[in-house]
């Protein structure tokens, strides 16, 4: 016997690893914005996370020059376009560009968490994982890892096998996923810390952004 397989409206959340060029870039530039403790974004109620640094790389009033980084950001989110394509096999998305919206990065220690929380002034979302804490012993698998409720219920008799999916932060790779599925953070406790660069983008039509606009 030789199944084919068809895909309908799957979610689809990519992995990738970093580049070594960019990751020592943003590995410096997260480094060098949490060395000042008195910029953080952490105490605003209208965000997710509960404890830690979280401070806006863009747009940002701080002269900084993170043109590389959109690049790099546009070219990922770009390749998560072309499989979503190839999966559903339609060409919807060859009339749309990615614009990066907002950049920003979370440090996070033990203790410390993201509430359930969406993106939805975006298209798509991502985090860049630049360190990872060092577990205390007899920890739970889930400790500091990312989880996803998918929008759909588990349901064997449906053949829904899943509701939910989790990444351990793994230094050097990058998740990019729908702004719109629901995700959280779950606390930990040990030494070290939790560093991301996370981003936003928007899908805007291709003449947009060919013609230089927004």
């Amino acid at each position: 016997m030789s199944l084919k397989i068809a895909y309908f409206q799957p979610t689809i959340i990519c992995i990738d690893n970093v580049p070594p060029v960019e990751f020592s870039k943003i590995y410096n530039l997260a480094d060098a914005l949490h060395q000042n403790e008195n910029i953080n974004d952490a105490g605003d109620p209208s965000i997710s996370i509960r404890g830690g640094h979280q401070i806006q790389v863009y747009p940002n009033d701080k002269n900084l020059d993170v043109t590389w980084l959109i690049k790099y950001i546009e070219t990922i989110c770009r390749g998560y376009m072309e499989i979503v394509s190839q999966q559903s096999g339609t060409t919807d998305l060859s009339l749309c560009d990615i614009l990066v919206t907002s950049i920003w990065t979370i440090r996070q220690f033990s203790g410390d968490y993201q509430e359930m929380h969406t993106h939805p002034a975006g298209s798509l979302s991502g985090n860049i994982y630049i360190t990872a804490p060092e577990l205390a012993l007899n920890s739970q698998p889930s400790d500091s890892q990312i989880l996803f409720r998918l929008p759909y219920t588990r349901d064997v008799n449906r053949f829904v096998m899943t509701d939910t999916w989790k990444y351990d932060p793994t230094p050097g790779t990058v998740l990019v996923f729908p702004s719109h599925i629901p995700h959280t953070v779950y606390p930990w406790k040990g030494n070290g810390n939790r560093t991301v660069m996370a981003f936003d983008a928007r899908l805007v039509p291709k003449e947009e952004t060919l013609n230089g606009n927004p």
